[in-house]
């Protein structure tokens, strides 16, 4: 790989880094849970749906009531083996979600709101 190529793969990891930030950023600004359309014509990928909806909830949900409420707030239909396959990836990454009983997920950011949730409850 040349200097340039390695060059400008960095800046476009960085572009694509600053985007997500700003978007963050911007949803915070506005106080909305839903998704805000981004700088370009691509599409939310379904873990991000599960993401911000999940960023919303006081508690880690199981599958099924994160596909209905998916359904309800973004009006998409998650598919139950996919939306799994790709939290459990995630899970074990350790990339953004926990898992917190059988098919039931939350945020890693949110575990010690869950912990002390449950020792209350």
């Amino acid at each position: 790989m040349k200097d340039n190529d390695i060059r400008q793969a960095i800046l476009e990891v960085e572009e694509i880094k600053l985007k997500a930030q700003l978007r963050v950023v911007r949803e915070a600004l506005r106080g909305k849970s839903e998704p805000l359309p981004s700088d370009d014509t691509k599409r939310i990928s379904q873990i991000e749906y599960v993401y911000q909806l999940l960023k919303n909830e006081t508690t880690p949900l199981h599958v099924k009531d994160i596909i209905s409420k998916c359904k309800d707030k973004f009006g998409i239909d998650l598919d139950r083996e996919s939306i799994v396959s790709a939290l459990l990836k995630k899970v074990y990454r350790m990339d953004r979600f926990i898992k917190t009983g059988p098919n039931t997920f939350g945020l890693s950011e949110y575990r010690e709101m869950y912990r002390s949730q449950q020792k209350e409850g």
